[in-house]
């Protein structure tokens, strides 16, 4: 199986927003199953890392984009997501080039916090609680030893 992770997902656990420990599942489960292939945009690591750099020093800023983006795979930002990011009727341009990235490998999954704006989208789009409530991710997850709740 092959997801993509939007950024709403790495921020909401980097700031502890509600709903933050389903995205933490979601991404440790994205680092420690063999079965799931999981995916990124290259534009969330500088997304990341600007966010983190307006509460902290450089240094952690740098490590904490790192160590979030552990484990995962970058789609490359190539000259045709930008022109389908643009050319897309989504109402947010940041999530247009995390569609178009998602579009560009094939996934399985779109993983969001914010589903409206891939609405339009021909991908399965999923929030992390519904995602972790799928049948074949509950399976994967079980198959797992635990790791203690955040």
């Amino acid at each position: 199986m092959k997801i993509f992770i939007d950024v709403n997902v790495f921020i909401d656990v980097m700031t502890k927003r509600s709903g933050w420990s389903e995205n933490l599942r979601v991404l440790n489960l994205a680092r420690r199953s063999q079965e799931i292939e999981s995916w990124t945009s290259a534009l969330t690591l500088p997304l990341l890392y600007f966010f983190r750099r307006r509460v902290v020093d450089e240094t952690i800023a740098r490590a904490d984009a790192q160590t979030i983006l552990k484990g995962l795979q970058l789609v490359p930002v190539n000259q045709t997501i930008p022109h389908r990011a643009l050319a897309s009727t989504g109402p947010d341009f940041e999530d247009n080039i995390q569609l178009a990235s998602a579009e560009s490998i094939s996934v399985n999954h779109l993983i969001t916090r914010n589903k409206k704006d891939f609405a339009a989208s021909q991908l399965s789009v999923f929030n992390p609680e519904e995602w972790l409530a799928v049948e074949e991710i509950v399976a994967l997850e079980a198959k797992l030893p635990s790791i203690p709740d955040p």
